[in-house]
């Protein structure tokens, strides 16, 4: 009842948004060519290979790789600007002994330029098990694409480029009414007397599609958990346990055309709720809310997002900063209440077969302290492909 309360409560607050929003939203409505798009895909962010179920006792060479250029022009006392220019490239070796597993290896290269080390690198390994067309298994490296579709609030995008790669166990399910992804990412491994704590993510994030996929429309329920722990009981670490839980449901509505300029329209909102049940709180507040509300639509080659966030005493462990009431350039700047204006502008063509090129606009104007307004602007290039070498007798 609490979730739906605040829907009804924050409802007016949309109805009576600033004129200087709706004339933004005019502006880029007309200056981008009604590209919208409000789903979570980002092309960029995808990189695990397909399942082949015909390809029993084969081995096969295959490269993941982005390169990306990110410039984050960011105001305010929330977060601070950046600048990101490298690339991750993962060559690896992929055999699958049977129909239904496949075993990859490889190594994962994180780059920056004007960097000489490669910070992060490191080796990766999974085991996949395809139970059947609907149900999957993964230990070792996990399957991340797009950031397993969790909203920003919950999870920064740029992780995907910044972080290491994510290990631990994952089931994934896929039918026609319901997708669930759920993950364990095993962050920090302890031995005793380790003088760190050990740190894991679970993460959960589904959709019930309310009506058949076959339909041009689509009418879904999502749901994202993610909570984050860090402690352990075998470390001689002295620092205090930490868990926070975070919590999002809704509901979205699509649209999608054949044989038109507009591929598909999207309506999305979200409740989010926040927990810290931490022994000793590092947030400002041990719980809070969040309100998004996204319109949107696509086109073959572009889409954009417009939408408007409304938290209080909203934190997050691993979210980006601009939804936070906390701030994570100092900590003794907070605000209860948020209001966050976005725009997301992204272009992308495929260039070649499993090559894409492409950029993305992101904006954000604070309607609370002093209207600051901060964007970034991306460049990306996305290369995923794979041959086959030779078939090897599994014994």
């Amino acid at each position: 009842m609490e979730i739906f309360f605040y829907i009804a409560r924050t409802k007016p607050m949309i109805i009576m948004l600033q004129k200087r929003f709706f004339y933004t939203i005019l502006f880029l409505l007309g200056f981008l060519n009604l590209s919208l798009h409000a789903q979570q895909s980002n092309p960029f962010y995808c990189h695990y290979g397909n399942f082949k179920t015909d390809a029993k006792e084969k081995l096969f060479f295959r490269l993941e790789n982005l390169n990306f250029a990110k410039n984050d022009e960011y105001k305010g006392e929330f977060v601070k600007g950046a600048t990101y220019i490298g690339y991750i490239a993962t060559p690896k070796i992929v055999y699958y002994p049977t129909d239904d597993l496949r075993i990859e290896a490889g190594i994962r290269l994180q780059k920056y330029s004007g960097l000489a080390e490669y910070p992060n690198s490191e080796p990766v390994f999974s085991i996949h098990y395809q139970a059947s067309d609907k149900f999957s298994l993964i230990l070792g490296t996990l399957n991340q694409d797009n950031n397993h579709h969790l909203h920003e609030a919950l999870f920064e995008p740029e992780r995907f480029f910044t972080d290491r790669a994510e290990n631990g166990l994952q089931a994934l399910f896929k039918s026609e009414r319901l997708d669930f992804d759920t993950w364990i990412n095993w962050e920090q491994f302890i031995f005793e007397n380790d003088p760190f704590q050990e740190v894991f993510t679970f993460g959960l994030t589904a959709g019930l599609r309310l009506i058949s996929s076959e339909s041009s429309h689509s009418l879904t329920i999502p749901l994202q958990v993610l909570f984050t722990h860090r402690g352990g009981e075998i470390d001689s670490s002295d620092s205090f346990k930490q868990t926070i839980g975070h919590f999002g449901t809704g509901l979205a509505y699509s649209k999608a055309y054949d044989h038109s300029f507009l591929k598909k329209i999207n309506v999305e909102a979200f409740v989010f709720l926040f927990n810290d049940n931490s022994s000793i709180k590092e947030f400002a507040y041990g719980r809070g809310k969040g309100f998004n509300f996204r319109i949107g639509a696509e086109t073959k080659h572009s889409n954009l997002k417009l939408g408007y966030w409304i938290g209080d005493k909203f934190n997050s462990s691993r979210g980006s900063a601009f939804f936070q009431s906390m701030s994570v350039i100092n900590n003794d700047y907070i605000k209860k209440r948020r209001e966050i204006v976005t725009a997301k502008y992204r272009i992308q063509k495929s260039i070649a077969k499993g090559i894409i090129l492409g950029g993305q606009v992101d904006t954000y104007l604070d309607m609370n302290s002093n209207h600051d307004f901060s964007y970034a602007t991306s460049l990306f290039v996305k290369i995923n492909g794979e041959f086959f070498l030779k078939k090897l007798d599994w014994k």
